[in-house]
């Protein structure tokens, strides 16, 4: 346990520092980074509140889903405030034809990491974590990069359960049925991300429900 501690400061001063030798640690040891606490928020959502990283902006954020862009990355945000109200369990089964493929469980907070090989050599990551999910297509080279940029806005989420319940009460939280719920089963979701011609694009909410009332960065 103590050597494990030390290892994750190690990885902290990494990130705090901006070497660029983050390549070389393993997947373990950036999920490991979960157990780091961060309480910087810098954008702002009815219910809800995460960081957003150095090098990253939020282009887009509706009630339930964001897209942050990055020089190198397109990062789908999706908040799940039904089920973290509900306290809803998580659905996952380790997948063998994953590149990665593994449970989170920390501070009782539930959630996987999946790495799949992709059409064009890309690598589709997908990481849930705290009633929140992220998905993201990168080159190899460039998955250390989004799994630390991905696990430092998820591990960020927080939620104001005041404004969650008054939003339930108001009956603002009654998604489309095209947003699915990510934590009845994680085996039977669908991606956020949908292929098409090549391209990937984020199931949104339509304009009707696209909320501006956040401040990014």
């Amino acid at each position: 346990m103590k050597v494990m501690k030390i290892l994750i400061c190690l990885i902290a001063i990494i990130f705090l520092s901006g070497c660029t030798n983050v390549k070389e640690l393993s997947y373990d040891d950036i999920i490991n980074t979960l157990s780091i606490e961060n309480n910087n928020y810098n954008t702002f959502n009815k219910g809800y509140k995460f960081y957003t990283p150095k090098g990253l902006r939020v282009e887009e954020l509706w009630s339930n889903s964001a897209v942050i862009d990055s020089e190198n990355a397109t990062y789908y945000l999706y908040i799940d405030l039904i089920s973290y109200y509900n306290k809803k369990d998580l659905n996952y089964t380790k997948k063998d034809d994953a590149i990665y493929s593994t449970t989170i469980n920390y501070q009782n907070k539930k959630g996987y990491v999946e790495i799949k090989l992709w059409e064009n050599n890309k690598y589709l990551i997908e990481i849930m974590y705290n009633y929140a999910k992220i998905e993201v297509m990168v080159d190899e080279e460039l998955i250390n990069e989004a799994l630390i940029n991905s696990v430092n806005i998820l591990k960020s989420v927080a939620y104001n359960d005041t404004i969650i319940e008054n939003l339930l009460k108001e009956d603002r939280l009654n998604y489309t049925e095209e947003v699915f719920d990510m934590f009845e089963d994680a085996e039977d979701n669908s991606n956020i991300l949908d292929y098409e011609d090549g391209n990937y694009y984020p199931n949104e909410d339509t304009e009707d429900n696209k909320d501006t009332d956040y401040v990014g960065r």
